[in-house]
Order: C-alpha cells, then structure tokens, then sequence
C-alpha cells in the first residue's frame, strides 16, 4: 500500500478518508489481499506517522498526502465510470 499513498510535504488539504480507504480497496483487489476496516486502516496510518486534521462538517483530512501508481487508476476509473 505504500507504493499508492505518498508523502507529499506541503500538499494541502491532503486526502480524504473515503479517498485513502477507497484506493486501499482497490490496492486490496489488485493484489488480492482481502481489506480490512476503515477504522483499522486509519489507525494502521496513525501508527506510521500521519495524523489527520479534523475539518467543519465532521471530515478529517490527511495533509501532506497523495496517491500515485495503478490502484489510484482503478479506483478512479471505479468511482468515475464515465470515463471510460
């Protein structure tokens, strides 16, 4: 999963949580690993280091995060299907 989500200093706002666990499931799919809990996955990213920052209406976002590599294409072309 490294190899999708990235440090990226200074990049605000950073990722949504829905955006990170939604190219987890797609990493998960692509290497045929079965998911795990957003809740775990999160906490999993609070051990390495990254801390979320909490914003108006509920929503926490992960600064200085971005996503690269193949399941960033998947998971795109899964949310957007008219893309394709």
């Amino acid at each position: 999963m490294s190899e999708s989500i990235t440090r990226v200093p200074g990049k605000q706002p950073g990722l949504r949580e829905d955006e990170i666990y939604g190219v987890y499931l797609s990493w998960c799919l692509l290497n045929a690993e079965k998911p795990g809990s957003i809740k775990s996955l999160l906490a999993a990213m609070r051990q390495e280091g990254h801390t979320p920052e909490h914003h108006s209406g509920g929503r926490n976002h992960w600064p200085e995060l971005s996503v690269t590599g193949p399941a960033v294409v998947d998971y795109i072309l899964a949310s957007q299907p008219s893309l394709v």
